[in-house]
């Protein structure tokens, strides 16, 4: 400023020395442009610069905890306070400005402490602030401005979603991808089946699992887990496997009194759907068991022995077609007739007759002798006086001639 007064007392001077001396000109342009101004210790000089701009302090970020925002204005001379304002740019082109909480000028003694300006926000940070962009903007007297934009990272995770899609024909190729929406993101993501089969991973993409030539044995859960600082995060999703019909051996026809009982078990993902052949009137029953479909049907067959039953299987991947192996079963009353002829047969033989007879005979001399000799010594007791001693040789003589006789026998 002295510097100033100096040049300006000297111009003055010259000014008069050249009017005293010469004619008066039309008009001067005179500039001044110094090296260099030194201002005096204790006091500060204001140089206008969109070059310096203010400092935003960013401390770490975590969602759902408060966090505060400093943004500290450039210099540090005495003055008119700037203005200090925030805005904050989301997705797009959407610019919302934002309240700060304080504006905090700090001074202490001018001559020895400089000023400084800054300002204050405080918000809790969420998944919606992470990677934009918040903008501190210092306005100074004489609108001059200047700013600094900082990016946002907040931490957070959100539960793993599972994308691609989960029914797949026998044969196609699988293709799955886990996507962890986080910051910092998981360092890696493995698959497993069912929970306990590690599965190999297509490496070149994080989170992708690829099966090729899928078969029924694929289908089952995958799960993926995805690892965020202590945290172990899953997400799992249900696989099936589309393969055509299969008519299962369990499947065949019986014919027994006339009437003819078929069966046809049939498996496929969809569940197929069960038709018949070369056939008129019958009575059907189903039922369901996972993936197995069995179907049975009764109708009257009459004399014909030669009747030939096809099972049609079909669902929207494939259709199949069989015939029915067809047995023959006798009924009860052909049975009783073959048990009757038999013993025809057999009364028909002499030698079996013969044979018949002397074991008839034999048994019945047997039995004989033996009811004989249990009805004398019956009678033999009842001789022997109710009254008479047990121990008389009389009834000793008579007990031991009825253990005799039935010994002999």
């Amino acid at each position: 400023m002295w510097v100033l007064i100096w040049a300006a007392l000297l111009l003055s001077l010259t000014e008069r020395a050249t009017c005293n001396n010469e004619a008066p000109a039309a008009a001067y342009n005179i500039t001044y442009s110094p090296a260099e101004i030194t201002p005096q210790t204790g006091l500060c000089a204001v140089i206008p610069s969109l070059t310096q701009k203010p400092s935003v302090l960013t401390p770490p970020l975590t969602e759902g905890e408060p966090a505060t925002l400093t943004c500290i204005a450039p210099g540090i001379c005495s003055g008119t306070p700037p203005n200090i304002t925030w805005t904050w740019r989301g997705t797009g082109d959407n610019i919302t400005e934002l309240r700060d909480s304080t504006t905090i000028q700090k001074r202490e003694d001018l001559t020895s402490i400089p000023i400084t300006h800054f300002s204050t926000l405080t918000f809790t940070p969420s998944v919606e602030h992470h990677t934009t962009k918040v903008t501190c903007q210092v306005t100074f007297k004489g609108n001059i401005t200047t700013e600094d934009t900082v990016t946002l990272n907040v931490t957070h995770v959100k539960e793993p979603k599972i994308s691609g899609s989960n029914t797949v024909r026998e044969g196609d190729t699988l293709n799955l991808t886990c996507f962890v929406d986080s910051y910092p993101p998981p360092p890696s993501i493995t698959w497993s089946k069912n929970g306990t089969t590690a599965l190999e991973q297509n490496i070149s993409v994080l989170g992708a699992l690829t099966i090729s030539n899928m078969t029924s044995e694929h289908a089952g859960e995958y799960v993926c887990n995805a690892q965020h600082l202590n945290r172990t995060l899953t997400a799992s999703i249900v696989v099936t496997v589309m393969y055509r019909p299969v008519i299962l051996n369990a499947s065949g026809c019986v014919i027994q009194a006339k009437v003819m009982t078929c069966v046809c078990v049939s498996q496929g993902v969809p569940l197929p759907l069960i038709g018949w052949l070369n056939t008129e009137e019958y009575f059907l029953t189903k039922s369901v068991l996972r993936s197995s479909v069995n179907t049975t049907i009764r109708m009257h067959v009459g004399n014909h022995t030669n009747t030939t039953v096809e099972c049609v299987s079909i669902n929207e991947v494939g259709r199949v077609r069989e015939k029915l192996q067809v047995t023959h079963k006798e009924s009860q009353g052909k049975q009783g007739e073959e048990v009757s002829k038999d013993i025809l047969a057999m009364l028909l033989n002499p030698p079996l007759i013969a044979a018949f007879a002397i074991g008839s005979a034999f048994s019945a001399t047997i039995c004989c002798i033996f009811l004989c000799l249990t009805g004398k010594c019956k009678r033999c007791k009842e001789r022997i006086p109710k009254d008479s001693d047990s121990k008389s040789s009389f009834t000793n003589v008579a007990m031991l001639a009825c253990e005799d006789q039935q010994t002999d026998a």
